[in-house]
């Protein structure tokens, strides 16, 4: 495919760039799609480097949750070039700033433990922009760089055709595969998808643990054509569950007023509310849910600090149901390495994007050590993605114990993961409080 044939395929998917914003992307992408309106122009670049390791921590104990690394393929003395596009600028830029950070230690974990040098080739997406995703990808491709760690769902979809002409091996831990990512070549999805992935485990959680629940209304962001198909998903997810489905209200994304579908809710008597909204938008919903005086209880499919800032007191009690990264209570010990290291450079707790791209980066180590074994080329896309395809896991900072790592796992049909620990979870006091947990489908579920 020429470039003038990448342009002409990118610009089908920008005029379907409505339906991206809509296509329920989960995390930083959602978080951001209200106001995606920054032009495209040239693409910031810049290359990066990574911070160094403080002093006085044993990394090697990161070799038992990750198993043992050959020094004949670990890459040592190597220079990788990475690229990561992210949101740099524009009002998700919050999210390219933990999520590079993030990348960043698990680059100088992975230089100290005897592997390659990562060296990030940073694109800025503007907070979803897709022509600045189309000219990022189509430069990082011209430049041969053969990986790239991403987010938005590779930039609404519109990264896809660049990603696949230049055979570009892509990890997506911001926004997963949503729909209309999976499958997509070179293009994986490492983290759950929201709200969808959630409604097993909340379902059961409030069957077990909040009593008499017959009737669950809802309220999500307005998807256009993708309402319907969610819409049915969550109905059969509780029908299956023997709970009654309520009002399906849909509301503006970037939404300031929920008067109108607050009132219908009201009206419907549910016994549970969930969102299907993202990012501030869920603190906004809260700040005025509070004074209805439906007084029931409420799960959100994500936490982000700036929600609850907008929110204030009116997050008090909010249940959440996601891929939640407990900084406070780290699952296993491979996990408190990374927050005691985390906290040593940046001088804050990650959260979980931080935790997932720092994750995806050992992950990159991980196909780049398969690819040298087979004595291939690291350089090239195509054997990365060949090699990933071999083994579909990866150890993970979430779930596990002290001395195991957790696991997680992709599918090979839809690229999106098949195992991912979730949790159940409550705001209370200020903190994040972790009820249950669970993988994919509830299966696993356990209390806190």
């Amino acid at each position: 495919m020429s470039n003038d044939e990448l342009g002409q395929e990118s610009a089908q998917h920008l005029s379907r760039r409505r339906l991206l914003k809509m296509a329920g992307l989960g995390g930083a992408a959602l978080a951001a799609a209200p106001l995606l309106s920054a032009c495209g122009g040239s693409t910031n670049s810049s290359t990066s480097a990574s911070p160094a390791v403080a002093s006085g921590t044993d990394l090697k104990k990161i070799f038992d949750f990750i198993g043992p690394v050959d020094p004949k393929y670990s890459g040592a003395g190597l220079t990788y070039d990475l690229g990561l596009v992210l949101a740099f600028t524009g009002p998700g830029a919050f999210f390219g700033r933990t999520m590079s950070a993030g990348a960043k230690l698990a680059a100088a974990h992975i230089k100290a433990l005897g592997g390659p040098t990562f060296n990030f080739i940073e694109k800025d997406h503007k907070s979803g922009d897709p022509q600045a995703g189309v000219q990022a990808v189509r430069e990082l491709g011209l430049a041969k760089v053969p990986a790239k760690l991403a987010s938005y769902v590779d930039d609404l979809g519109a990264m896809s055709p660049g990603t696949e002409q230049y055979k570009m091996f892509t990890f997506d831990g911001g926004g997963g595969t949503s729909t209309f990512g999976q499958g997509k070549p070179y293009f994986w999805g490492t983290r759950a998808i929201t709200p969808n992935d959630t409604w097993p485990g909340a379902i059961k959680f409030i069957k077990a643990e909040l009593k008499d629940v017959k009737k669950v209304s809802s309220v999500n962001w307005d998807l256009g054509p993708l309402n319907k198909i969610n819409q049915d998903d969550l109905n059969k997810r509780l029908t299956d569950g023997g709970i009654e489905m309520g009002l399906y209200e849909v509301a503006a994304i970037g939404a300031t007023d929920y008067a109108a579908q607050i009132q219908k809710i009201k009206s419907d008597k549910p016994d549970v509310i969930f969102l299907g909204i993202f990012g501030n938008d869920i603190g906004v919903f809260m700040k005025q849910y509070v004074t209805s005086g439906i007084n029931k209880p409420v799960v959100a499919p994500e936490y982000i600090q700036s929600s609850a800032d907008v929110a204030g007191a009116a997050y008090e009690g909010l249940y959440l149901s996601f891929d939640y990264f407990n900084a406070d209570l780290p699952d296993n010990g491979w996990s408190k390495i990374f927050v005691d290291e985390f906290v040593k450079a940046n001088k804050n707790k990650p959260d979980y994007y931080a935790a997932n791209y720092y994750e995806d980066t050992f992950g990159m180590w991980n196909v780049v050590q398969r690819v040298l074994k087979k004595g291939g080329d690291i350089k090239d896309g195509a054997q990365m993605d060949a090699a990933w395809r071999e083994k579909l896991e990866l150890p993970s900072v979430y779930g596990g114990n002290a001395t195991t790592a957790g696991q997680k796992a992709l599918s090979l049909s839809t690229h999106s993961v098949t195992k991912r620990p979730l949790t159940m979870s409550i705001f209370k006091s200020g903190k994040v409080k972790p009820l249950a947990y669970y993988d994919l489908e509830a299966r696993d579920y356990r209390k806190a």
